[in-house]
């Protein structure tokens, strides 16, 4: 299994603050560096189900860690503290974090420059059970679709379970592909009953640690 984080920083939607909030993030990398992050993925989101939202300045952070206690000893450290005191300026609000344990594909994330994320919540309050009946299907989905290249898990840090997939692709024009668009349709159809997802696509580039 591997513990994959999305992080989805509240900027302030301003172009000139971003630009001035990406000075700090050689603090940011620093505190992941030495909490043992073994993956970030950083980029802005273009989409979100279809439609254009670049404009909103939606920033992703996809980062891979070793282990579930590694996540939360970080939340509590003075690395983490440092690197939020750093952002504040910049920021409306605490970060959004997901938490996921996913399967073993993590590795499979910096595969291409644009990043597909669906967003999968429960239509009701959802408990393991549920979550590992959601995952399930799609795991189901994914075979049928012949998709290998697909890391997906439940959230480990929620009150509400939520699940996420999360596949690289080369290009938008790959994104796009009836291939991909088809493995797409047959995943919502399959839970789109007890379900809704959320599709969002971000241009990401990997950062060195």
């Amino acid at each position: 299994m591997a513990i994959v984080e999305v992080v989805f920083p509240q900027l302030k939607k301003d172009p000139e603050i971003i630009k001035e909030a990406a000075t700090k993030v050689p603090i940011i990398i620093k505190a992941f560096k030495d909490a043992g992050v073994l993956r970030v993925l950083q980029g802005f989101v273009g989409s979100e189900d279809g439609k254009d939202i670049s404009s909103e300045f939606k920033e992703v952070l996809v980062l891979e860690w070793p282990n579930e206690s590694a996540f939360r000893d970080f939340v509590k450290s003075p690395g983490y503290a440092d690197a939020m005191g750093a952002l504040k300026p910049f920021v409306t609000g605490p970060s959004e974090l997901n938490l996921f344990e996913a399967n073993d594909g993590a590795h499979l994330l910096g595969g291409g420059p644009v990043l597909e994320l669906l967003l999968v919540s429960p239509k009701s309050a959802s408990s393991d059970e549920d979550a590992k009946s959601i995952l399930k299907k799609i795991q189901s989905s994914l075979e049928k679709a012949n998709v290998s290249k697909a890391v997906y898990g439940s959230t480990l840090n929620l009150p509400e379970k939520k699940i996420g997939i999360l596949r690289g692709f080369e290009s938008k024009s790959d994104l796009e592909s009836e291939k991909n668009a088809a493995s797409r349709k047959e995943i919502i159809a399959e839970i789109g009953s007890v379900a809704d997802v959320t599709q969002l696509v971000a241009d990401v580039q990997q950062i060195p640690l």
